[in-house]
């Protein structure tokens, strides 16, 4: 039976496997793109958040230090006049926050956390006692930056930068600069970060300054960035927050000389609807060249779609032959143990019933092997030869040790059975006269083939030998047969046992001969 697989392809249907490459390849080029395209927006919006935190924490890194100069301009104005609030003491410390931005607020207040001068008129009487930064001045701090507070003076979002205040060795009270969180809002507005990017200080130990939007004082000092500030000073990482969820890229930069960290996150919403958008104008360009590509290929499709179905009633027609001979072979080999165990009801000399059920097996197996494994063309002769090794042991009940080792030799039906039948001969032989009775013995078989094309079967046992009477019993008229049939040759030698090789060709090599 022809092999379908290996018919000529019709034009058609390389046209269409050529059109679906062709679809294939664009839509790759095109995810291609798109990943891309995308990877380059995360990377430029990776570069600004780290750009946008330089700036940041270089901004503030200026604010700091003009802060803390002012701060020590009012220490010497406190130390030189005391630190009331009046008279000259007044003028002095006007003098010394002179070049601090209008909306920063400063204050003194005594050792006891009071309030004695604030830059806002008419302010009410305060008192910091209970503050951590005042609490940390006390100890010994020299100079505090605090976390994010609420102002007792007016009420607004602020951060203290503030100073511890000595007069002869001993506290004497502490010069705050109140800065307003609004500083980070218009920073963040010259930033142009949108959606819910945000602009944010905080200490080293995790507490938050402050931040654009404005958020209430929290520890953050399980946040991700300290992870990456053991790595680098500077940086970025991709994170959740943890103040309010929104997945961000987040660049980190730590202000030198200073124990506050800048931290600019870009919305990642924000980044992806830029992406979005630039992915729209090239879907905007293509669309044109995926409608008349799409308007191509269904024409295409439909030219198509009477090759398809001559090709699927083809593939039933092939499935149909293939089942129709694994039926053949099925039957036949059913049919063929129906003659043995006829055979096996006949009466007749045991010697002669063995040998013509050993042959009948030998058939069987080639069409078992063929309907078992839907190879209906070549059998392979490792497996098959195995089989009959085994039955024919089983059926002698002999004590024999078989070694058996083969090549993937494939052969057409035919010769297949023709070995078979040879193999029978041969092996059975080995069984019923290589040892005399109740004695162990080996019997190894090989089958190899060659680079040329050429197969050899080697059988060789340990017995006695064979007695040359002159005589050629059926047995030995048969292999001569099945030799021939196979087109090869056959050597024998009888020393320490007995070594039978055959060598013929796989494909059948001029007219059969049988004698």
């Amino acid at each position: 039976m022809t092999d379908i697989a290996s018919r000529p392809e019709p034009a058609v249907r390389s046209i269409r496997k050529l059109a679906l490459f062709g679809i294939l390849l664009i839509v790759i080029m095109a995810v291609t793109l798109v990943v891309m395209e995308y990877r380059a927006e995360q990377a430029k919006a990776e570069l600004r958040a780290h750009t946008s935190a330089h700036v940041v924490a270089t901004q503030f890194e200026w604010l700091l230090e003009a802060s803390a100069q002012t701060l020590r301009r009012v220490e010497r104005a406190v130390t030189e006049r005391g630190i009331g609030g009046q008279g000259e003491a007044i003028v002095n410390l006007n003098e010394a926050v002179e070049n601090l931005p209008a909306n920063f607020q400063f204050s003194v207040y005594d050792a006891r956390g009071q309030l004695t001068y604030s830059s806002i008129a008419d302010v009410p009487q305060v008192n910091v006692a209970d503050r951590d930064y005042f609490h940390e001045l006390q100890r010994g701090g020299e100079l505090v930056i605090s976390p994010a507070l609420i102002s007792r003076q007016d009420g607004r979002s602020i951060f203290i930068i503030a100073r511890r205040i000595m007069n002869q060795g001993r506290f004497a009270g502490v010069a705050t600069i109140a800065v307003p969180s609004t500083v980070l809002s218009s920073l963040a507005d010259s930033l142009s970060l949108s959606g819910a990017s945000t602009v944010t200080l905080i200490r080293t130990d995790g507490w938050l300054i402050a931040r654009s939007p404005a958020l209430e004082a929290i520890d953050l000092s399980q946040s991700e960035v300290f992870t990456e500030l053991k790595k680098a000073p500077d940086g970025y990482y991709h994170a959740t927050s943890p103040a309010d969820g929104v997945a961000r890229i987040v660049g980190y930069w730590q202000v030198s000389g200073w124990p506050v960290v800048a931290i600019a996150g870009l919305d990642q919403r924000a980044v992806r609807s830029e992406f979005w958008r630039v992915l729209q104008f090239w879907l905007v360009l293509a669309a044109p060249v995926l409608l008349v590509l799409g308007f191509v290929v269904n024409r295409l499709f439909k030219a198509l779609r009477h090759d398809e179905q001559k090709a699927i009633a083809l593939t039933a027609a092939n499935e149909r032959n293939a089942f129709l001979l694994r039926e053949i072979h099925h039957r036949v080999k059913n049919n063929l143990q129906t003659v043995m165990s006829l055979i096996r009801l006949q009466k007749m000399p045991q010697s002669d019933k063995d040998s013509l059920l050993g042959r009948i097996a030998s058939m069987v197996a080639v069409h078992q092997e063929m309907y078992s494994t839907d190879r209906f063309e070549t059998v392979e002769a490792a497996a098959y030869l195995r089989k009959l090794v085994e039955e024919i042991s089983q059926s002698y009940g002999r004590e024999v040790e078989v070694t058996f080792s083969a090549d993937p030799v494939h052969l057409s039906g035919d010769r297949a059975m023709q070995l078979g039948l040879l193999y029978n001969e041969l092996v059975s032989n080995a069984f019923k006269h290589a040892w005399p009775a109740n004695q162990k013995g080996h019997l190894d078989v090989s089958l190899t083939e060659d680079d040329e094309g050429k197969v050899e079967l080697v059988i060789a046992d340990d017995g006695t030998g064979i007695v040359d009477t002159g005589k050629k019993n059926m047995g030995a008229r048969l292999i001569t047969a099945f030799v021939a049939q196979l087109g090869g040759e056959m050597e024998t030698v009888s020393d320490n046992g007995t070594r039978v090789t055959v060598r013929f060709p796989v494909e059948q090599q001029g007219p059969e001969e049988v004698e």
